[in-house]
């Protein structure tokens, strides 16, 4: 019997699921329910649990947050998460903590508990199977006859079609597993020459399947532990296939040794100081600069995810210089992007505000200055922030400095700091739950009353009133 912990902060959601899923049909049984991730920790002190459904958007703690919590406490339960279809982003994150599948809302609307619980059991199978002892499973391993393995791999955020595979005849006779979701394997039963990848291919294009799946020809198998390489597929599929896929190119060739290089990754000091280097606006006009913040993320290799929280940080300090906000936003990659895709995409940013720094028609040396008292502007909201002492630091006068600045950035000094004192108020006061008064004083305002009078005169709401509508989103 597997025991089924629901968490989800919708009391409606949550009752719906555990009254209309057919648990006992899967040799399943729900034994608690939370509402939120601290409740859920609570539950798990006292009473054992298998398997752990969990909301990912809830207050208090989220689901990611509690899903690690619990892979730390309690290593063993399995997770799966609840979601809307539109949070593929949220899912390759649960998925890459540990999450066996995820059940998305809709299939419940729609009835589809039955396929639903199956799926969810015989993952749960299949992850039963690979805890067994080593000599117990590798008498259920496929033997590769040849010395490398085929790995197909879901591209993008979506399933793809592998029930497909094996209309593939180069397949034929092929055990095909999955491994993970949205990840398979299969061992030729002999080594694939140049026209056996030809032919593959041409049957991948033909079944249409060459948009929904990356191909990897694994070489050099033969002495390898099949435990440590799916550990590094799994790491590669994670991280390395994001940077190293092209657009159009569904076919990589390496060998064992290839999946096992190390990649450094960003500790949250490292993230943080990525962020404010990109937030800063000197590789706008410093091309040296630009290359360096480039390469080192090509060297570190972070997660898709830690990339999508650095740039939708740094965006807002690209914005605030430019009016075309909207043109920015619309083009910032979605779920499932390449490397190269955020290249081109920061390529056009980049190009976009040069071209606005270049109308000023100034020396690119002042044009520097500005950035740089821009870049003092942004990391010290908070303090006491002169005209006199940025004009001296950037070595001009009080009226020239106010020219520049205007000229190039396309607001007054004052209007700029204004701007972004209260664009940094509505992050806080939507992502946080400080009280107004802290949230004054961290942009700029020493006076609740006056922040108050200021933020309804830009945005047209207080600022209670603002959270209380951001709230409801």
């Amino acid at each position: 019997m597997i025991k089924v912990l629901v968490v989800d902060d919708d009391r409606l959601a949550r009752r719906g699921i555990i009254a209309e899923m057919p648990w006992d049909a899967f040799d399943m049984k729900v034994v608690g329910e939370a509402n939120n991730g601290e409740n859920a920790l609570e539950f798990l002190r006292s009473e054992e649990v298998d398997l752990l459904i969990t909301d990912l958007a809830m207050p208090i703690m989220s689901g990611l947050d509690l899903m690690r919590e619990v892979q730390r406490l309690y290593p063993k339960i399995w997770f799966v998460v609840l979601t809307f279809h539109q949070d593929f982003e949220l899912i390759q994150e649960a998925l890459r903590i540990g999450a066996i599948d995820y059940i998305a809302k809709t299939q419940i609307e729609d009835a589809r508990m039955e396929e639903v619980l199956e799926r969810i059991s015989e993952r749960i199978r299949r992850s039963q199977e690979a805890s067994l002892p080593n000599a117990e499973r590798r008498s259920a391993e496929p033997k590769a006859a040849a010395d490398s393995m085929l790995v197909y791999i879901a591209a993008g955020a979506g399933q793809a079609d592998f029930g497909a595979l094996w209309k593939l005849p180069s397949m034929a006779g092929q055990t095909i597993q999955e491994v993970r979701l949205g990840l398979w394997t299969a061992f030729p039963e002999r080594e694939m020459t140049d026209e056996d990848v030809a032919a593959m291919k041409r049957e991948l294009v033909e079944l249409g399947l060459e948009r929904q799946v990356t191909v990897l020809h694994i070489r050099g198998i033969r002495d390898t532990d099949r435990e440590q390489l799916l550990k590094h597929l799994l790491r590669y599929k994670e991280i390395s296939l994001f940077y190293e896929r092209k657009p159009g190119v569904f076919y990589y060739e390496y060998t064992a040794e290839r999946l096992q290089e190390p990649y450094p990754g960003w500790s949250d000091e490292e993230l943080r100081r990525n962020r404010d280097a990109w937030s800063s606006l000197h590789w706008i006009v410093r091309t040296g600069a630009y290359e360096e913040l480039l390469q080192e993320i090509e060297r570190a290799r972070p997660s898709a995810a830690q990339l999508a929280n650095l740039f939708y940080t740094a965006r807002m300090s690209w914005v605030r210089i430019s009016r075309e906000e909207a043109g920015i936003e619309e083009e910032m990659p979605g779920t499932g992007a390449l490397w190269s895709e955020w290249t081109g995409w920061l390529s056009a940013v980049r190009g976009k505000l040069r071209a606005i720094v270049a109308k000023s028609a100034y020396s690119e040396e002042i044009a520097q200055s500005i950035m740089s008292a821009v870049d003092y502007i942004n990391l010290h909201l908070e303090e006491d922030i002169r005209h006199s002492d940025l004009a001296k630091q950037a070595n001009m006068s009080k009226g020239y400095f106010s020219q520049c600045f205007k000229e190039i950035v396309g607001r007054t000094f004052h209007d700029y700091i204004r701007d972004a004192r209260i664009e940094n108020a509505q992050l806080l006061l939507a992502e946080t739950k400080q009280p107004i008064y802290r949230i004054a004083e961290q942009c700029g305002y020493a006076n609740e009353k006056y922040f108050s009078r200021v933020f309804r005169e830009q945005t047209g709401r207080l600022p209670s009133e603002y959270r209380q509508e951001k709230a409801k989103v």
